[in-house]
């Protein structure tokens, strides 16, 4: 009588592929994983100041960051979510070799509630649209702005950090 082995064979670990013609330590592969370092890190930092942004536009209508990452969509909170979508696209710059560096409406959108890109893109359009109409409605919005960005700076220059503000 034959005997069967039934113990289990340990799964291979699988190893990063790498070119077969570039050794493990090579320059070009080290210079690489410093590069794609640099980019974690400065993404994180986009998204922190994305977070001040939130955190800012909240305190200037007296709400909470949660309330703005709330499904809720009274004209008070869509017009807070709507302005802290602007000031995220318009100051912060996403630190990638893409077609654009403008920060991402799909990350805005996720860091304020899971909205869509559309709906990122549609609420920045809104505010742009009506900080240049002389509206006498759209006064108050204009100051709000223009409020929320000099306590942005003022925050900037305090931490002695740059931002990606768009010249």
């Amino acid at each position: 009588m034959q005997t069967i082995d039934i113990t289990p064979t340990p799964t291979p670990t699988r190893t990063p592929r790498r070119h077969p013609l570039m050794p493990p330590n090579s320059p070009a592969t080290t210079r690489r994983a410093s590069q794609r370092a640099a980019i974690r890190r400065l993404q994180r930092a986009q998204l922190a100041e994305a977070r001040r942004i939130r955190q800012t536009v909240a305190d200037a209508y007296t709400l909470t960051p949660a309330l703005l990452r709330c499904p809720r969509r009274p004209a008070l909170l869509a017009e807070a979510r709507q302005v802290a979508m602007y000031l995220m696209r318009l100051r912060l710059r996403w630190p990638l070799p893409a077609r654009t560096t403008a920060f991402p409406c799909t990350r805005i959108g996720r860091l304020l509630g899971g909205r869509d890109h559309a709906t990122v893109m549609h609420g920045v359009a809104v505010i742009a649209v009506r900080l240049v109409s002389g509206r006498e409605e759209d006064a108050s919005l204009r100051q709000i702005v223009r409020a929320l960005g000099a306590t942005l700076d003022a925050t900037y220059e305090a931490t002695g950090r740059r931002h990606g503000r768009a010249a």
